[in-house]
């Protein structure tokens, strides 16, 4: 961890201002902490109103929020116009981030006839195939393998025990975590002859700048044609891409979800966890999906989606519980009905 003044914290954060404070050289922070209860010597962020309570009384030296919240503390406060984007800033600056050297390990293998960028690292156990390219400033962590022909773009940071496989194309300042695999087999088999018979991948995969994977994350190939990844997706750990799907920009996955092969996801799509989306449909841009839902049409329109099936709005599937509940609940009420009838002496027919 580092340590900063609070006078030197705000010079270095752009257009960040200081307020509650007589002396900022005197307050010191060496790490980031939540603001309720907060830590002494530390920094909170507050941007939401829900917590401003909690940030009159917490133990930080600091708050970093916006000008109007500051007004209602007396704590000294670093505001800037978004404290939680900010947050990030803060974060690396307090907690800087491991720097790797330009280096390449022993027992890493480079074949011959790839080639490596300037001040790149290459970690052990590492292989680099034959005709693959890594950009500047790329690191290969333990155990990544790159297949032949794959082209890894500059700044790019893949985690240990990724495979990129062959001839896969990534963009600009992509960031993988542990056991990501990108680019492996499309799932395609046509069952004859008493067994079920693979049907070659012949596409690749091309993913573009500022593209991130959790953990265990798998984008497969195309079959015959390219699977397509936009500039800025995020995916959570576990989130799975099937073949020949094409994704627009900024598609945010959250984990535990599947997208079957063949489907077009637009740009600024939400997903949440756990949701299972059909093949050969398409997600129009802006469109949320709820966790857990599944989607098993194209989606008509962009709206919010949730449900287990036909992709229903958020609207519908509130009718849709009401109607399940009206179901479950009709045999109680026609065994009253029955009871009442009974009283009054009537002889209904069933």
């Amino acid at each position: 961890m580092a340590r900063y003044t609070l006078e030197e914290l705000a010079s270095k954060i752009s257009g960040a201002k200081i307020e509650n404070c007589a002396d900022p050289k005197k307050v010191q922070v060496e790490s980031v902490s939540p603001v309720n209860p907060g830590v002494t010597n530390s920094i909170s962020f507050l941007a939401n109103k829900k917590m401003l309570n909690e940030a009159k009384k917490t133990a930080s030296s600091i708050v970093l929020t916006t000008a109007e919240f500051a007004k209602e503390l007396e704590v000294p406060c670093l505001v800037v116009d978004k404290p939680d984007l900010i947050l990030a800033q803060v974060l690396d600056l307090i907690y800087p981030p491991h720097k790797f050297e330009n280096k390449i390990e022993e027992n890493a293998y480079v074949h011959p006839k790839a080639k490596i960028g300037k001040n790149c690292y290459i970690g052990n156990f590492a292989s680099v195939a034959e005709d693959a390219e890594i950009g500047d400033n790329v690191i290969l962590e333990d155990g990544v393998r790159i297949g032949r022909g794959a082209n890894i773009g500059e700044g790019s940071h893949i985690g240990p025990n990724n495979v990129i496989h062959h001839g896969v194309i990534i963009g600009k300042r992509f960031r993988s975590f542990g056991n990501c695999t990108v680019g492996g087999d499309g799932f395609r088999f046509v069952f004859a002859n008493g067994k079920h018979n693979k049907i070659p991948q012949v596409g690749t995969v091309i993913v573009g700048d500022d593209v991130e994977m959790g953990s265990n994350s798998a984008i497969d190939r195309g079959g015959l044609e390219n699977t397509i990844i936009g500039d800025g997706c995020k995916f959570d750990n576990l989130v799975h891409i099937g073949h020949n799907c094409v994704l627009g920009k900024n598609v945010v996955i959250a984990g535990y979800t599947g997208v079957a092969g063949s489907t077009t996801i637009g740009d600024n799509v939400t997903i949440g966890g756990g949701c299972g989306v059909a093949d050969h449909i398409s997600i129009p841009s802006g469109t949320i999906v709820g966790g857990g839902t599944s989607v098993r049409n194209s989606l008509s329109k962009p709206d919010i989606y949730v449900g287990w099936d036909y992709g229903l709005t958020f609207p519908e599937f509130q009718k849709l519980r009401v109607n399940i509940k009206n179901v479950v609940n009709f045999q109680k009420w026609a065994r009253r009905i029955k009871a009442i009838e009974s009283k009054l002496g009537l002889n209904a027919e069933d």
